[in-house]
């Protein structure tokens, strides 16, 4: 069985050699790919750090995230995106067994290996769903969790699919006159903020505002906003789709909640998945009780996936907790 010790940790260029071992990487997903990584330094999310083991000169695994350095020395998830973390290449082996010891083995080496770090905080993509080792390393592991729609041909199906409350505000917002439209990022960090009220937003707006633009500028996402018959912007979402078009993904949305009931928001996902060419969509998390109440409507399956946690200080795990 694989050993830890076999496994040599070193540093991983996020370049086109990178991304290839994502497209076929267990729990690879678009946004660890390097032009996402890039975007994210761009947005001031910090550096990006790929740690990778090797098994004589082969990539076997990695760990993903963005690096910043202020009062605490920290390595996480970029804002904005839903999945970093952890990545295993493909099985050499069919016997279930051997994979998992090779697996387990990649997280014994790269786990002593972030202890360089302060605070850790990542979320692996849902294929990555054995977290015992992490566990066992005394890690904090906290579930996340989304929806994924299987998009049939048939929209007729797609749409008999949808909730009935859902159906009912799509045709309110037609009804009312809005319209779907496509969308550029000037203006969104204020929708951004609008979105949360009094309430501070979970990403800072401008952090978010250079993040959407630069995605916009490298063609990495397509907006869409829903406009009232005068022309007003009700919501915003921009969707990214992976390398194969394959899957759509609900990147990040914004909303103006004077139109909280318009049926707006519900009207432009529902044009846009009547539209797509994608096989799959995904809404990038359903972890707020509201947000998962909106999203349910559509008809998807729940997915789980998980975030794992590690203060490597004690006094500062302290600090954290006492800040809420």
């Amino acid at each position: 069985m694989p050993e830890a010790s076999r496994y040599e940790i070193q540093p991983v260029d996020a370049d086109d050699t990178w991304d290839r071992f994502v497209a076929k990487a267990t729990g690879g997903n678009l946004f660890v790919r390097a032009p996402w990584l890039q975007c994210a330094q761009l947005a001031g999310a910090g550096e990006p750090v790929i740690r990778g083991a090797y098994d004589k000169g082969n990539l076997v695994a990695a760990v993903v995230g963005m690096s910043t350095q202020g009062r605490v020395k920290r390595l996480a998830t970029a804002p904005l995106l839903p999945h970093s973390g952890f990545l295993f290449r493909e099985p050499l082996s069919d016997q279930l067994p051997r994979q998992e010891a090779e697996r387990n083995a990649c997280w014994q080496a790269l786990l002593p290996d972030l202890a360089t770090y302060q605070h850790v905080h990542l979320s692996c993509a849902p294929a990555v769903f054995d977290m015992r080792e992490a566990l066992w390393a005394k890690w904090q592991v906290h579930p996340r969790y989304t929806y994924l729609i299987d998009l049939s041909a048939d929209r007729q199906a797609l749409w008999d699919g949808l909730e009935r409350r859902t159906r009912t505000v799509i045709r309110k917002a037609e009804t009312a006159g809005f319209r779907v439209e496509p969308a550029d990022a000037e203006g969104f960090a204020e929708l951004y903020r609008l979105t949360y009220g009094h309430t501070r937003p979970p990403v800072d707006a401008d952090v978010t505002q250079r993040f959407v633009t630069a995605a916009v500028e490298q063609g990495l996402v397509e907006g869409y906003r829903a406009v009232t018959a005068s022309g007003e912007t009700a919501a915003t979402v921009f969707f990214a789709t992976d390398t194969t078009r394959a899957r759509l993904y609900a990147w990040v949305a914004g909303a103006d909640p004077a139109y909280r009931d318009s049926g707006a928001s519900a009207l432009l996902y529902w044009k846009v998945l009547e539209a797509t060419e994608a096989e799959s969509f995904d809404f990038v998390g359903a972890n707020m009780a509201s947000i998962a109440l909106f999203k349910r409507g559509f008809g998807g399956r729940l997915v789980s996936y998980y975030a794992m946690e590690k203060w490597h200080s004690s006094w500062r795990r302290w600090a954290a907790a006492m800040r809420g």
